[in-house]
């Protein structure tokens, strides 16, 4: 228990002389924002503690904040825009964890974006893990923005296949859904991510933030496994598939497979202002009862 201690401070000593110094290079007004300042003074508290029971009790949340970056166009040509990037660093960065970096922009199209998802996160495998490394990401974002957002689309390798699928409508296409349980779903970044993603790729369904967490998901198999493949990379304490559905239709009668319309977040409780408010199971059940799923009531929790 002593070394995991350790560990756990030698990472959150790291990450607060991390945040120190990005404060003092991204200083202007509206450039850096922690969304919980208050994260800062349970780390420094955490590590004034000689006892590894504190962990806990200091270490609720995760440090997390947004660095607002320029880039010289758009694709228009136009100069001086901006773009935000979301990062959120695990308790075990960085010696055990990656850091979750997020970039936001109207700037990029869908494919760009996920194309950018997807080489950011094999920049952040080349990083020595032995120390910090959020600003070299930053470096490298602004390096490769700019060329990004004035690459032609057929320059990008369509590695996600989030494309539209351009078909006869009579061809039979292959349908998903997705069951996905987790031991919790806390962060604002993984939550941001989920709807996003799932709105991006065109899926149904619905995600339960909190403890536990549950996803579903559904849509074109290839879009429920492209959901599946950003989701699960994004670090979790636990995350599974617990069921998948999967049945086979003509193109223009897909939609008719579905269950749910549009993706939302639901908390199943009486207090929806409470994000940490107990699930309520009673809600739960009549939730997947009124779309027909009142089956995984079973596959989830064990409830006949």
């Amino acid at each position: 228990m002593c070394e995991q201690l350790d560990v756990y401070k030698d990472c959150i000593s790291k990450q607060l002389e991390e945040i120190d110094m990005l404060s003092s290079i991204y200083c202007s007004p509206g450039e850096m924002h922690i969304f919980d300042p208050g994260v800062i003074t349970d780390f420094n508290e955490f590590l004034q503690s000689p006892s590894n029971e504190n962990i806990p009790k200091y270490l609720k949340a995760h440090m997390d904040f947004n660095i607002v970056l320029q880039c010289s166009c758009d694709a228009m040509g136009k100069s001086q825009s901006k773009l935000e990037v979301r990062v959120e660093l695990p308790h075990l960065y960085p010696l055990l964890e990656n850091a979750i970096v997020i970039v936001h922009t109207p700037l990029l199209s869908k494919n760009k974006e996920l194309f950018l998802k997807k080489e950011l996160e094999n920049f952040i495998e080349t990083m020595d893990t032995s120390e910090t490394y959020i600003y070299q990401v930053l470096s490298w974002i602004q390096d490769h923005i700019d060329e990004l957002i004035q690459m032609n689309a057929n320059e990008i390798e369509d590695t996600t296949k989030t494309t539209a699928v351009v078909g006869n409508k009579n061809d039979l296409v292959d349908f998903e859904r997705l069951w996905i349980y987790s031991h919790h779903i806390k962060s604002k970044t993984k939550r941001q991510e989920i709807v996003k993603q799932s709105r991006n790729l065109d899926l149904s369904g619905f995600s339960r933030p909190g403890k536990p967490g549950i996803i579903c998901v559904e849509g074109l198999k290839d879009h429920t496994q492209t959901f599946w493949q950003i989701i699960k990379g994004m670090r979790w304490q636990k995350i599974t598939i617990c069921k998948v559905e999967s049945m086979r239709n003509h193109r223009e009668k897909l939609d008719l497979l579905r269950r749910f319309e549009g993706f939302k977040e639901q908390l199943f409780c009486e207090d929806v202002e409470n994000e940490n408010a107990v699930m309520n199971m009673g809600l739960f059940i009549k939730y997947l009862e009124a779309h027909k799923s009142d089956y995984m009531k079973k596959e989830l929790f064990g409830i006949k």
